[in-house]
């Protein structure tokens, strides 16, 4: 398991080929909101919510995304993953809610630029 936490500014690109060890055309990440974290790498979500709950993280404030790497260069950013289920407030693994949504991709563009 070969975990990043991002600790500056990192272009997608060069992520690019730190995903190369898993997906090859995509990244697995997480947020944690409430620490401002953000974490890549790894075969599963879990890896990396793991990783930020051991840094005194919370699970209700950690959510997963992906980056797909797209055929024309470009990236996409996804809010698809199995931590995002949290019965409570995300019945599902997409992030239902467009304000978390927004906050996730605001936290995750201070760290990855596009």
């Amino acid at each position: 398991m070969n975990l990043k936490l991002l600790t500056e500014q990192v272009t997608a690109e060069s992520l690019k080929e730190f995903s190369e060890n898993w997906y090859l055309d995509f990244l697995k990440g997480c947020v944690d909101l409430e620490n401002v974290k953000v974490a890549v790498g790894g075969d599963y979500h879990m890896e990396t919510c793991e990783f930020l709950t051991g840094l005194g993280g919370s699970h209700k404030n950690v959510w997963g995304f992906n980056i797909r790497y797209l055929d024309d260069g470009k990236c996409k950013l996804e809010f698809d993953s199995l931590v995002n289920i949290k019965p409570s407030v995300n019945k599902g693994r997409v992030v239902e809610d467009i304000e978390v949504q927004k906050k996730i991709e605001e936290l995750v563009r201070n760290f990855i630029i596009f």
